[in-house]
């Protein structure tokens, strides 16, 4: 009678059941198994002499980084200095350094006024991207629907998607469409890099508006300040660093754009970018193209420095404490 029960209660056991925990009971013997080894490979790793070597160091994450900037940077600055103060003697392999690319760019006219011309262009063009950019930024970093600042933010990226050459010849095309005769014309280059630039300065100001603490603005409403001088005094004040660096992102590629000067200036402006490539692809003078490049590049360095001290000064410089006990004095104004 007993062994005729245990038969029953064998054949009432659900199959499947048996089978679930049979596979079950093998999965955590191979995850065991895993972790086993893992935790033998991290103890094998650990007892290495690399491991102890890059043990608590910042330099081996940073190396990735420093390679990039060795070989797509520096070794092409480098490059670039060499050709412009090295030339050959004749059909000899002797070379002899001289700064009279440099004295030729000084002394010429036309390329120094080339170069101020970028400069102006860029400048302008940096100026209405940050004057354009920072109230779609504002509105963007103010708005409460996570939804709609994600669409926002598609529209303001999605340029930066699609090819810069489509983007110009879709821009040229348009004006051969409404104004033919705005093509190589300043309006052209300056609308065309107003197009192609705004992103870069949306960007860093949206980052600057959103990361910003609301207290002191709502406190500052609380206490009867009004809305215009609540924004000068507080927010625009916060936001300067965001500013700063949309601009020097966008007067940085303006200055060196040349599809830009390319399809809308219609050779009838020439920029700096197009000079330098005149004189590398079609001039055959490596070594006066490089000299432009590199007084260029000392130009754009500039900018970027002096860039970087004005945004240091307004986030760094005292601290948050700095930018809020100057708001309480104007709030208490």
């Amino acid at each position: 009678m007993k062994k005729n029960k245990d038969l029953e209660v064998v054949n009432q056991f659900d199959a499947k059941e048996l089978d679930q925990a049979i596979d079950q009971q093998l999965e955590q013997t191979e995850s065991s198994k895993k972790r086993l080894r893992i935790s033998e490979l991290k103890k094998s790793f650990s007892e290495t002499k690399l491991f102890n070597f890059t043990k608590g160091k910042v330099w081996p994450i940073l190396l990735p980084f420093f390679v990039v900037m060795i070989v797509l940077i520096i070794l092409p600055l480098i490059s670039i200095v060499v050709y412009a103060i090295v030339q050959p003697t004749g059909n000899s392999i002797m070379f002899k350094i001289s700064l009279e690319n440099f004295i030729k760019f000084f002394t010429t006219s036309n390329i120094f006024v080339a170069m101020m011309l970028s400069i102006a262009y860029a400048v302008v063009s940096s100026i209405i991207c940050v004057v354009v950019g920072y109230p779609i930024a504002l509105m963007m970093a103010n708005t409460r629907s996570k939804i709609l600042t994600r669409n926002m933010w598609v529209l303001v990226t999605m340029p930066i998607w699609i090819s810069m050459l489509l983007k110009v010849l879709g821009l040229q095309s348009f004006f051969y469409l409404v104004s033919p005769t705005t093509i190589g014309t300043p309006i052209a280059i300056i609308v065309g890099m107003v197009y192609m630039f705004l992103p870069f300065a949306i960007t860093p100001i949206y980052n600057a508006l959103e990361s910003r603490t609301l207290d002191l603005e709502e406190a500052a409403k609380d206490l009867g300040m009004s809305s215009h001088k609540t924004f000068w005094s507080i927010t625009f004040r916060g936001s300067i660093p965001g500013v700063i660096t949309g601009f020097t992102l966008v007067i940085v590629q303006a200055a060196t754009s040349l599809i830009v000067v390319h399809y809308l200036g219609d050779g009838k402006i020439n920029l700096i970018a197009s000079v330098i490539e005149s004189y590398f692809f079609k001039g055959n003078n490596f070594g006066f193209g490089a000299a432009i490049s590199a007084v260029l590049t000392v130009l754009i360095f500039l900018v970027i420095v002096i860039g970087r001290v004005i945004s240091n000064r307004f986030e760094f410089k005292g601290g948050k404490k700095k930018w809020r006990n100057s708001s309480r004095v104007a709030i208490s104004q």
